[in-house]
């Protein structure tokens, strides 16, 4: 067995626990000794149609996770059947009728699905409520949060009360949805937005040709088939759970956040088009406060401190990390993080007998997390920062002039995947998941089994510096059969950035 384990590509904390996906599969740890507890597999995984997934649990744990049926992975062949052509002999006959059989599976079947829990759909994102009760997992391919989705989603957030999810999608919408929701019929569900059941029309298909003009027995079998295509309902899924439009935006979406102040509720989304939109909160979403401009590049992350909700930090291929007064859409201070990026980088390449120019490394925000420093400073705001394909974690203070300070680059084992924080102690901790697959500072090359690192590590404050603590022990091995597939899902961020001829916005 392969000494190379399979990374994370996204954590969370959910209260005393740790949710870590992997491909698609959703693992769980205790914070308390850091042991696996359990492992959800998707359905698919498992080759299950009609229930969800499950978990082989070694540890009794208070997660809830929320049921669904699973979508079928086999639907039913509706095309007409191949017109088959006559062989002399009975192993042709057999052989085109094998070819048939054949051509009616599914053509993107997850027959060839391995054991490395990378099969699709792949998690793309996690969030759990702020008493860490539930969890919510979202997937890209099947454009899924735990129950159907109209669009496929790339990032949710969920709302002080604990009761609402706000998704956003790569289309440029954003909806709401219940956090616990129930299936509803349609036309039951008030200001509901989802796909009306769908009605037969008042006027059924009628051919030139009937059973009276048609005489050979395979003409007949196609007349058939024509009326029952012409016939058939639309099968757009029907979306039986109360969602609703909130706003959109004009280009793609790529974060999402919810806060309160003043007594009002505000929702702040970002795009490719290098805008930050400030919107009220439900049910007014519809209206624009504002927009926070000065962003050159696609925005990848937003981040309000625990706090100081009237504060912004946001960051995405810029070389620079802004910090907004989003009330007011005013920009108070920019920090540089591309020479710091360069530096990392550029000691990687020494090592390797490469180099570029330090002005062509690029900055892809991949993480921005705030962190109280209860000990320090009489609880310093910390920013914990990574970058696309970059083994380095870097720590910034917030100064009382709202100024980005750094302090602190940690380097690390692999290129930094996601990372959260949890108070272990009073000094404070984070948790950080690695690429144990590909070398550092690199996406495409991958480690030899001598290089192997453990994915997941835990690092303390000591005084105004993280220091490695311990590491986590998953049992999952990686299939190296998936290397490319790995290679999209662990780094996709770079791709929003626009190519030369892409129209791009200066305002």
């Amino acid at each position: 067995m392969s000494k190379l384990r399979m990374p994370y590509q996204c954590i969370e904390k959910a209260g005393k626990f740790l949710v870590a996906a992997r491909g698609s599969s959703i693992d769980l740890f205790s914070l308390d000794d850091l042991s696996l507890l359990s492992t959800w597999k998707f359905p698919h995984a498992q080759g299950l149609s009609t229930k969800g997934g499950t978990q082989s649990t070694t540890k009794n744990h208070s997660i809830n996770m929320l049921e669904t049926p699973a979508l079928d992975t086999e639907p039913p062949h509706t095309s007409p059947a191949a017109k088959r052509r006559k062989l002399s002999d009975e192993s042709s006959t057999q052989a085109v009728e094998a070819g048939e059989r054949k051509s009616m599976t599914k053509p993107n079947s997850r027959s060839d699905s391995v054991a490395s829990g990378l099969e699709d759909p792949a998690f793309i994102t996690l969030a759990s409520t702020r008493g860490g009760q539930h969890v919510i997992a979202v997937t890209g391919e099947d454009k899924t949060i735990r129950v159907p989705m109209p669009k496929r989603p790339c990032a949710i957030t969920i709302t002080q009360d604990n009761s609402t999810i706000i998704a956003a999608d790569k289309f440029g919408d954003v909806y709401s949805l219940p956090l616990l929701f129930s299936e509803l019929e349609v036309d039951q569900t008030p200001g509901s937005i989802a796909t009306p059941r769908t009605e037969s029309s008042s006027k059924p298909f009628t051919p030139a040709a009937n059973e009276l003009t048609v005489h050979s027995q395979r003409n007949r079998r196609a007349l058939e088939n024509q009326k029952a295509q012409s016939n058939k309902a639309s099968e757009k899924p029907e979306l039986t759970f109360e969602h609703r439009l909130l706003l959109g935006h004009v280009s793609m979406l790529t974060d999402v956040a919810a806060v309160d102040i003043q007594g009002r509720g505000y929702i702040i989304s970002a795009d490719r088009d290098e805008h930050i939109r400030v919107s009220r909160g439900i049910p007014q979403s519809h209206i624009i406060e504002g927009f926070c401009l000065g962003h050159t590049e696609f925005i990848s992350r937003l981040c309000i401190p625990q706090g100081k909700p009237n504060l912004l930090i946001s960051g995405g291929g810029d070389n620079e990390l802004f910090v907004w007064d989003w009330l007011t859409c005013r920009l108070l201070s920019k920090t540089d993080l591309q020479s710091l990026i360069a530096d990392v980088l550029l000691e990687y390449k020494a090592k390797n007998d490469g180099s570029y120019p330090k002005d062509e490394i690029k900055v892809t925000v991949s993480n921005i997390v705030h962190a109280k420093h209860a000990d320090w400073n009489d609880g310093a705001d910390m920013l914990l920062v990574t970058s696309e394909g970059v083994p380095a974690l870097f720590t910034f203070l917030l100064t009382p002039d709202n100024i980005l300070k750094h302090i602190q680059t940690v380097k690390l084992p692999g290129n930094a995947l996601a990372l959260t924080t949890y108070a272990l102690t009073p000094e404070g901790s984070i948790i950080v998941s690695v690429d144990s697959i590909h070398k550092p500072g690199s996406i495409t090359d991958c480690r030899s089994e001598a290089e192997a690192t453990e994915p997941l590590r835990l690092y303390m404050f000591r005084g105004n510096e993280l220091n490695n603590k311990s590491i986590f022990k998953p049992t999952n091995a990686y299939d190296e059969k998936q290397s490319v597939k790995l290679t999209n899902l662990l780094y996709n961020l770079e791709n929003l950035r626009k190519r030369d001829g892409e129209a791009k916005e200066f305002e």
